[in-house]
Parts: C-alpha cells; structure tokens; sequence
C-alpha cells in the first residue's frame, strides 16, 4: 500500500497512514468528499434519515405545538390577573 502524501502544518511530518485505493491521502486528509451528483447527494440524505426528527414535517409540527403553548400560558396568565 501507498503511504498518506500529507503532511503536517506544524511539524512536517507526513501522514503515517495508508492511502485510499487509487488516491494519493488517507481518508483523514480528504481522500473521499462525499457524492457529488444529485442522485448521490438525494441517496445520502435518504440513508441518513434514521429516526425522522429533522425532516420538515418534524420541525413544522413541533413548531406549531409551541406556538399553541405559547396561546395556552398566554390565556393562563390572564385567567390568574
């Protein structure tokens, strides 16, 4: 295997890791970017929805919750004045 072409910014010492296959850094110094396309970009964000807490559904229903919250302390005060 290849050995990691990076090198440090402070002492200059290169990267002891191997390389990724068919690149000249490790996966620690950018070897992989991530997708580029849209449909790999589409699939990633796909595969990463594992408990749907931050889809746009979730933050629209949490927000309308707080804002009938916000109604019901309002009421609240103004039954104890």
């Amino acid at each position: 295997m290849v050995q990691c072409k990076a090198r440090s910014k402070r002492s200059g010492v290169q990267c002891r890791n191997n390389a990724a296959k068919g690149k000249a850094v490790c996966r620690f110094h950018g070897a992989s970017a991530g997708p580029k396309s849209a449909e790999g970009i589409a699939r990633i964000k796909e595969a990463n929805t594992t408990n749907g807490n931050f889809t746009k559904e979730a933050f629209e229903k949490r927000r309308s919750f707080r804002k009938m919250l916000k109604e019901c302390r309002k009421s609240l005060n103004q039954l104890d004045a």
